[in-house]
């Protein structure tokens, strides 16, 4: 594959939120895009091309005339996409669920309308709480769950290791249709 219409064929994918802090020195065209959500949670966009995974870099937007939003708005249609060819699997652990899906995007699916709405909901009738922990890993409980939440910090800490995408635990804000922090 080739570096034509990556922006096109890229997938939402979150990343830890000091991903960037990471990255050696870059010059602007070189540097990946990343958006922040303001919620703690950050989405870099990749393309898949089959033995390795290439970031969406800005200088691929400008060469595509695409801005950051469409960008945002297309990788997570992607994603949409992705999760309605294969299907991700809900496992119960204890009185939380876990998300299973390619390995890749497990995380990144709670980026997904879809998936709370239609795959999920039935699973957490209160409201989401829900943990990302690394980029193959999407835990959620009902929100009045006792023990929900500090299983998903268990899985936090399971999962997420020395490099989590996040250690807070999101709640899903019915009204904004958005995640923020969920304090316990």
């Amino acid at each position: 594959m080739d570096d034509q219409d990556l922006c096109g064929r890229a997938a939402a994918c979150l990343v830890r939120p000091d991903s960037d802090e990471r990255l050696p020195t870059l010059s602007a065209s070189d540097e990946p895009v990343l958006t922040d959500l303001g919620n703690g949670l950050r989405v870099g966009y990749v393309v898949d091309l089959g033995t390795r995974f290439q970031y969406v870099q800005r200088g691929h937007l400008w060469a595509e005339g695409v801005t950051q939003q469409e960008l945002h708005r297309n990788s997570v249609a992607r994603l949409s996409t992705m999760l309605n060819d294969r299907s991700a699997v809900i496992c119960p652990c204890a009185d939380c669920f876990l998300v299973v899906f390619d390995g890749h995007f497990d995380a990144s699916l709670i980026l997904v309308d879809a998936l709370r709405d239609e795959m999920i909901d039935d699973f957490a009738p209160n409201g989401f709480v829900a943990a990302v922990p690394s980029k193959n890993g999407l835990a959620f409980c009902d929100s009045k769950t006792p023990d929900g939440p500090l299983q998903l910090g268990r899985i936090i800490t399971h999962l997420g290791g020395d490099h989590p995408v996040s250690t807070k635990l999101y709640y899903r804000d019915p009204t904004l249709r958005e995640w923020r922090p969920y304090s316990v």
